[in-house]
């Protein structure tokens, strides 16, 4: 197992919101053995920051747990940092990854890329159980059980499966064990890089003079100059496409493109602004045939329609409203008519009650059919 090295991760969340992490758990795998273990609680990302009851019988934390912890933002910088550049596995692959990517969009923050391979997926494909939990997995491989639910114990119970099952397979290499990556998280760079005095060995072919990139070396003027020694990516398709005039030819992507001087990028704008111009107007008419020409005869009814349906969407939301009053008031009779012990009247109430539900859920969905643009 020499050369199967990657991350095991996984997440407690406070509430059903996937972005809500409030604990993580790392462990570090070397050539086949872990070497390095992590933990520590989070405080969930505003606006989702609230804990279910449900979540702290589950993991045992708490909101007071977390009121010195850690934000979102350090955790995340934290974790990226212990992870480096492994893949990372986890046992609900779909899951942790998905607590990582919408804790991170609900912070607004950049979340580079990285493949999630699933260790559930692993046991499902070579174990043959009823039921693949972590514990039967746990209990087919001969592993030590976890005794609680803590993030800690969960990567290292995944990492172990991983281990586990690679060991009696005989798999000796991550692509080995899984054909590729389950799911992925973040956004990979686009661009090519430039070499940088800082990283002189970072360099791209294609940006070698008299290539394609040759333009990249302009100076403020248009014309040949150094590149600058802060520029780390060069967006594709940079250079600008010339568009030729007469009887001319301009290639675009060539170097020549690259160096042509500012006054002729102007013609040339100038040249684009005038063919663009030329493709919209219609040759067959002249302008005033153009003004002449009398509009849609449609358009008038069909503003009236929307008007009419515009206007029938808000009457049926206004009645949904008005029965939504009367269902609270229904309520009420309803709840008094069998506290008095008048069960057939609190009966017919109740009946009432549920029509006017009905009516509800008609209005307003009705309504809203009749606002929506297009109907």
């Amino acid at each position: 197992m020499s050369g199967i090295s990657f991350t095991a991760i996984d997440f407690e969340t406070a509430n059903s919101h996937r972005g809500s992490a409030c604990a993580v758990g790392l462990v570090k795998v070397r050539d086949g053995h872990i070497v390095d273990t992590a933990s520590w609680l989070i405080k969930p990302p505003p606006g989702v920051d609230d804990f279910d009851p449900i979540n702290v019988e589950l993991h045992g934390i708490a909101e007071p747990d977390v009121q010195n912890a850690a934000d979102w933002e350090m955790s995340l910088e934290g974790i990226l940092q212990f992870v480096s550049e492994d893949p990372i596995v986890a046992f609900d692959a779909a899951y942790d990854a998905s607590v990582m990517r919408k804790a991170t969009e609900h912070q607004h923050l950049d979340l580079p890329a990285k493949d999630f391979y699933c260790a559930l997926h692993l046991a499902e494909d070579h174990l043959t159980l009823p039921r693949h939990r972590l514990s039967d997995v746990l209990a087919a491989l001969d592993l030590p059980p976890v005794e609680r639910h803590e993030p800690r114990s969960h990567a290292l119970a995944c990492a172990q499966i991983v281990l586990a099952i690679a060991a009696t397979r005989g798999l000796t290499t991550l692509a080995e064990i899984w054909e590729g990556p389950t799911t992925a998280v973040g956004k990979r760079r686009r661009g090519r890089r430039v070499r940088t005095d800082a990283d002189p060995e970072a360099e791209s072919p294609s940006a070698t003079p008299g290539g394609p990139d040759a333009a990249e070396g302009r100076d403020e003027h248009g014309g040949p100059g150094e590149p600058d020694a802060n520029l780390a990516v060069v967006v594709p398709d940079a250079v600008p496409h010339l568009i030729a005039d007469g009887g001319g030819t301009a290639e675009a992507g060539t170097a020549e493109a690259g160096r042509v001087e500012a006054g002729t990028a102007e013609a040339g704008s100038a040249d684009l602004l005038q063919l663009s111009r030329t493709e919209v107007e219609r040759p067959d008419f002249e302008r005033s045939d153009i003004d002449r020409i009398e509009p849609d005869a449609t358009a008038k009814p069909r503003a009236a329609k929307r008007a009419f349906s515009t206007a029938a969407g808000l009457v049926l939301f206004a009645l949904g409203v008005a029965a939504a009053v009367g269902l609270a008031y229904l309520t009420g009779l309803t709840i008094r008519y069998f506290a008095a012990g008048q069960a057939v009247t609190a009966a017919l109430t109740l009946a009432a009650a549920a029509a006017t539900m009905w009516a509800i859920w008609a209005s307003i969905t009705r309504g809203w059919h009749r606002l929506r643009p297009g109907n």
